[in-house]
């Protein structure tokens, strides 16, 4: 067998698990969490990363700030939304700017996070709007970690995708605003991630989705205990990290939680 040969079946070996991947809610959960670390990164590295996944095409899209990274193949489209830079101003300021404005689709949301969205909102329908075109058309996922799920959420009130895929979000919008969101949700949240706990109910905030909510040992069960945060802290102090909500609110240890998860289904 020659050189090309190999990286043909290379290629062919790798589609076929990311296939397989797909025919499952955890495989998707997987390939999810993957494109919403790979969506942090550079747009040279995030279409490498892309390529590897078995994504042969892949681009980031960035207006004023925000950033979506989209990723296709034959079956499926994919948007990423990506998630928080501190050292970012404009991420920042949207995280901050939680007063409530009225939501496209109805109802009240959070200003910052949906002005993230409506800057890159006509780049993501220009996308989506071209596979609506095609002949046989792919399957659209929206997914995002932090700021990222927020603007994942949101963008499922505008057009809904096969599912929604979110990583520790905060909250996104009132009561009516999350009854717009009719495509099947699921939202992960590590152990004490502090982002999942803003902004706070009281403010009229409220989640959405079917949490799957992991433990202090990043294993999933069926919903948080007192017992176990309060086991989660003290595993982070033991590691002399002091501020385990923020710990816990890193992508990695998503991704690392999944694969674990996969591979007990």
């Amino acid at each position: 067998m020659n050189k090309l040969e190999q990286l043909k079946l290379k290629w062919r070996n790798k589609m076929s698990t990311r296939i397989k991947d797909q025919e499952n809610k955890w495989g998707r959960a997987v390939i999810a969490a993957k494109l919403s670390a790979i969506a942090y990164k550079s747009e040279k590295a995030a279409v490498a990363d892309c390529k590897k996944l078995g994504f042969p095409w892949a681009k980031l899209i960035s207006k004023d700030g925000a950033e979506v990274l989209v990723a296709k193949d034959r079956n499926d489209l994919w948007f990423a939304f990506r998630g928080t830079e501190p050292s970012k101003l404009n991420d920042v300021m949207a995280d901050l700017n939680v007063i409530k404005g009225a939501a496209m689709a109805g109802g009240k949301v959070h200003s910052g996070f949906q002005k993230e969205v409506n800057d890159l909102w006509m780049d993501v329908l220009a996308e989506i709007e071209h596979n609506n075109q095609l002949k046989v058309k792919k399957d659209v996922y929206f997914t995002g970690h932090s700021l990222g799920a927020a603007m994942a959420t949101i963008s499922a009130t505008r057009y809904k995708p096969e599912e929604l895929f979110t990583f520790g979000s905060p909250r996104v919008g009132g009561a009516k605003f999350i009854k717009n969101i009719t495509c099947k949700h699921y939202r992960f949240m590590n152990n004490n991630d502090i982002v999942c706990r803003i902004p706070p109910a009281w403010l009229g905030f409220r989640h959405h989705g079917e949490m799957i909510y992991f433990n202090s040992e990043g294993i999933h069960q069926a919903k948080p205990t007192w017992k176990d945060l309060f086991k989660g802290i003290l595993n982070s102090w033991k590691r002399w990290k002091f501020f385990d909500g923020i710990v816990d609110h890193g992508m990695p240890n998503y991704v690392r939680a999944l694969n674990k998860l996969k591979k007990a289904k």
